[in-house]
Protein backbone atom coordinates (compact mmCIF):
# COMPACT_ATOMS: atom_id res chain seq x y z
CA UNK A 1 0.00 0.00 0.00
CA UNK A 2 0.89 3.47 -0.79
CA UNK A 3 0.44 6.34 0.66
CA UNK A 4 -0.74 9.74 -1.64
CA UNK A 5 1.72 12.72 -1.73
CA UNK A 6 -1.38 14.45 0.52
CA UNK A 7 1.06 11.99 3.88
CA UNK A 8 4.46 13.53 2.95
CA UNK A 9 5.92 17.10 4.07
CA UNK A 10 7.68 19.31 1.65
CA UNK A 11 11.18 19.48 3.29
CA UNK A 12 11.63 23.36 4.46
CA UNK A 13 13.93 25.38 2.60
CA UNK A 14 16.56 25.94 5.21
CA UNK A 15 17.87 28.74 3.59
CA UNK A 16 21.98 29.04 2.56
CA UNK A 17 25.03 30.98 4.22
CA UNK A 18 27.54 32.46 2.08
CA UNK A 19 30.67 33.37 4.23
CA UNK A 20 32.91 36.29 3.10
CA UNK A 21 37.29 36.70 4.57
CA UNK A 22 37.72 40.27 4.03
CA UNK A 23 41.43 41.01 3.88
CA UNK A 24 42.72 44.48 4.61
CA UNK A 25 46.37 44.76 2.14
CA UNK A 26 49.67 44.98 3.55
CA UNK A 27 52.06 47.95 3.93
CA UNK A 28 52.53 50.25 0.92
CA UNK A 29 55.18 51.52 -0.70
CA UNK A 30 55.26 55.68 0.09
CA UNK A 31 54.93 56.57 3.53
CA UNK A 32 52.02 58.18 5.45
CA UNK A 33 50.06 59.30 2.90
CA UNK A 34 46.61 59.85 2.49
CA UNK A 35 46.45 56.57 0.31
CA UNK A 36 42.81 56.60 -1.61
CA UNK A 37 42.74 55.77 -5.57
CA UNK A 38 46.71 56.85 -5.46
CA UNK A 39 47.91 53.22 -7.17
CA UNK A 40 50.91 52.00 -5.58
CA UNK A 41 52.69 49.01 -4.99
CA UNK A 42 52.95 46.88 -1.66
CA UNK A 43 56.25 47.38 -0.19
CA UNK A 44 58.34 44.02 0.82
CA UNK A 45 57.30 43.65 3.98
CA UNK A 46 53.31 44.19 3.02
CA UNK A 47 54.07 41.32 0.68
CA UNK A 48 55.20 39.62 3.64
CA UNK A 49 52.60 40.20 5.72
CA UNK A 50 50.06 39.63 3.67
CA UNK A 51 51.37 35.70 2.93
CA UNK A 52 52.03 35.39 6.53
CA UNK A 53 48.16 36.16 7.37
CA UNK A 54 46.83 33.92 4.44
CA UNK A 55 48.74 31.42 5.94
CA UNK A 56 48.32 31.57 9.35
CA UNK A 57 44.79 31.91 8.88
CA UNK A 58 44.29 28.69 7.37
CA UNK A 59 40.83 29.33 5.77
CA UNK A 60 39.31 27.98 2.12
CA UNK A 61 37.73 29.64 -0.29
CA UNK A 62 36.45 28.91 -3.87
CA UNK A 63 36.73 32.61 -5.53
CA UNK A 64 39.16 35.91 -4.91
CA UNK A 65 37.57 39.12 -5.50
CA UNK A 66 40.17 41.82 -5.46
CA UNK A 67 39.96 45.46 -5.59
CA UNK A 68 41.78 46.39 -8.53
CA UNK A 69 44.20 48.90 -6.86
CA UNK A 70 48.04 47.54 -7.20
CA UNK A 71 48.27 47.07 -3.18
CA UNK A 72 45.31 44.40 -3.19
CA UNK A 73 45.43 42.60 -7.13
CA UNK A 74 48.97 42.39 -7.20
CA UNK A 75 48.85 39.76 -4.01
CA UNK A 76 45.99 38.60 -5.67
CA UNK A 77 47.13 37.13 -8.35
CA UNK A 78 49.81 35.72 -7.01
CA UNK A 79 47.88 33.81 -4.82
CA UNK A 80 45.41 33.05 -7.66
CA UNK A 81 48.48 31.11 -9.38
CA UNK A 82 49.52 29.47 -6.25
CA UNK A 83 46.09 28.03 -5.30
CA UNK A 84 44.54 28.17 -8.64
CA UNK A 85 41.29 29.99 -7.55
CA UNK A 86 39.24 32.01 -9.83
CA UNK A 87 39.89 35.70 -9.30
CA UNK A 88 37.93 38.44 -10.54
CA UNK A 89 38.91 42.32 -10.20
CA UNK A 90 36.04 44.06 -9.04
CA UNK A 91 35.91 48.31 -9.22
CA UNK A 92 33.40 48.32 -6.71
CA UNK A 93 35.39 47.66 -3.55
CA UNK A 94 38.58 50.35 -4.37
CA UNK A 95 39.22 52.90 -1.81
CA UNK A 96 37.77 56.07 -1.18
CA UNK A 97 38.98 58.39 -3.58
CA UNK A 98 40.23 61.77 -1.99
CA UNK A 99 40.01 63.98 -4.88
CA UNK A 100 43.18 66.69 -4.40
CA UNK A 101 43.74 65.21 -0.97
CA UNK A 102 44.47 61.70 -2.54
CA UNK A 103 48.40 61.10 -2.36
CA UNK A 104 49.16 64.16 -0.31
CA UNK A 105 51.30 63.71 2.64
CA UNK A 106 48.93 63.88 6.22
CA UNK A 107 51.43 66.17 7.51
CA UNK A 108 51.45 68.95 4.56
CA UNK A 109 47.49 68.25 4.62
CA UNK A 110 47.42 70.01 7.95
CA UNK A 111 49.54 72.81 7.08
CA UNK A 112 47.77 73.85 4.36
CA UNK A 113 44.21 72.16 5.15
CA UNK A 114 44.31 71.81 8.47
CA UNK A 115 41.07 73.12 9.07
CA UNK A 116 38.85 71.10 6.14
CA UNK A 117 40.75 67.62 7.75
CA UNK A 118 39.33 67.74 11.17
CA UNK A 119 35.94 68.43 9.80
CA UNK A 120 36.27 65.71 7.40
CA UNK A 121 37.66 63.36 9.73
CA UNK A 122 34.75 64.81 12.93
CA UNK A 123 31.95 64.13 10.22
CA UNK A 124 32.90 62.56 6.45
CA UNK A 125 29.04 62.83 5.77
CA UNK A 126 29.27 66.18 5.73
CA UNK A 127 32.12 67.07 4.21
CA UNK A 128 33.71 66.17 1.04
CA UNK A 129 37.46 65.85 0.25
CA UNK A 130 37.91 68.79 -2.95
CA UNK A 131 37.08 66.97 -6.22
CA UNK A 132 36.90 63.90 -4.14
CA UNK A 133 33.93 60.81 -3.41
CA UNK A 134 30.98 62.28 -0.93
CA UNK A 135 30.80 59.29 1.89
CA UNK A 136 27.42 58.71 0.34
CA UNK A 137 28.99 57.86 -3.24
CA UNK A 138 31.55 55.89 -1.68
CA UNK A 139 29.01 53.70 0.57
CA UNK A 140 26.44 53.35 -1.95
CA UNK A 141 29.44 51.95 -4.60
CA UNK A 142 30.43 49.10 -2.15
CA UNK A 143 27.00 48.14 -1.41
CA UNK A 144 26.07 47.56 -5.33
CA UNK A 145 28.96 45.63 -5.19
CA UNK A 146 28.86 43.79 -2.18
CA UNK A 147 24.78 43.27 -3.16
CA UNK A 148 25.98 41.49 -6.89
CA UNK A 149 28.60 39.35 -5.56
CA UNK A 150 26.45 38.12 -2.80
CA UNK A 151 23.71 37.12 -5.56
CA UNK A 152 26.07 35.98 -7.92
CA UNK A 153 27.98 33.37 -5.28
CA UNK A 154 25.54 32.86 -2.79
CA UNK A 155 26.44 29.95 -0.61
CA UNK A 156 30.06 29.92 -1.37
CA UNK A 157 32.72 31.18 0.50
CA UNK A 158 35.05 33.88 -0.74
CA UNK A 159 38.30 35.92 -0.02
CA UNK A 160 37.84 39.99 -0.82
CA UNK A 161 41.59 41.27 -0.97
CA UNK A 162 40.81 45.30 -0.65
CA UNK A 163 40.58 48.37 2.06
CA UNK A 164 40.82 49.73 5.25
CA UNK A 165 37.79 51.68 4.64
CA UNK A 166 35.95 49.26 2.41
CA UNK A 167 36.12 46.66 5.36
CA UNK A 168 35.12 49.44 7.78
CA UNK A 169 31.55 50.02 5.82
CA UNK A 170 31.14 46.47 5.85
CA UNK A 171 32.08 45.48 9.49
CA UNK A 172 29.45 48.42 10.24
CA UNK A 173 26.61 47.67 7.82
CA UNK A 174 27.14 43.65 9.20
CA UNK A 175 25.94 45.12 12.63
CA UNK A 176 23.35 47.63 11.14
CA UNK A 177 25.44 50.70 12.00
CA UNK A 178 24.97 53.93 9.51
CA UNK A 179 26.60 57.28 9.72
CA UNK A 180 29.37 56.72 12.78
CA UNK A 181 32.43 58.68 12.46
CA UNK A 182 34.16 55.92 14.78
CA UNK A 183 34.03 53.34 12.27
CA UNK A 184 36.67 55.33 10.27
CA UNK A 185 38.88 57.25 12.38
CA UNK A 186 38.55 55.02 15.75
CA UNK A 187 38.42 51.28 14.65
CA UNK A 188 41.45 50.12 14.13
CA UNK A 189 42.71 47.84 11.49
CA UNK A 190 46.18 46.31 10.87
CA UNK A 191 48.16 45.59 7.72
CA UNK A 192 46.81 42.31 6.75
CA UNK A 193 43.74 41.76 9.01
CA UNK A 194 41.04 39.36 8.08
CA UNK A 195 37.68 39.70 8.98
CA UNK A 196 34.92 37.10 8.69
CA UNK A 197 31.17 38.15 7.72
CA UNK A 198 28.35 35.72 7.32
CA UNK A 199 25.24 36.34 4.94
CA UNK A 200 22.32 34.06 5.88
CA UNK A 201 19.68 34.15 2.92
CA UNK A 202 16.21 33.10 3.31
CA UNK A 203 14.09 31.31 1.28
CA UNK A 204 12.75 34.75 0.49
CA UNK A 205 15.68 36.61 -0.25
CA UNK A 206 16.14 38.44 2.96
CA UNK A 207 20.02 39.07 4.02
CA UNK A 208 21.08 38.38 7.83
CA UNK A 209 24.49 38.88 7.87
CA UNK A 210 26.60 38.58 11.32
CA UNK A 211 30.19 39.75 11.99
CA UNK A 212 32.43 37.15 13.58
CA UNK A 213 35.60 38.76 15.67
CA UNK A 214 38.26 36.79 17.27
Amino acid sequence: MTKSKDHYQATPNPGITTTFYLMRHGECEGGQILRGHTDVSLSELGRKQMFDAIEAADISFEHIISSPLRRCCEFALRLYLKREVPLKLEDGFKEMNFGDWDGESLESLYQTSAGPIEAYWKNPWASTPPDGESMLDFEARIDRAWESILNQHRGESLLLVTHAGVIRHLMASALGVSGVAGFYTQLSLAYAAIVKITVYTTPQGTHFPQLHWG
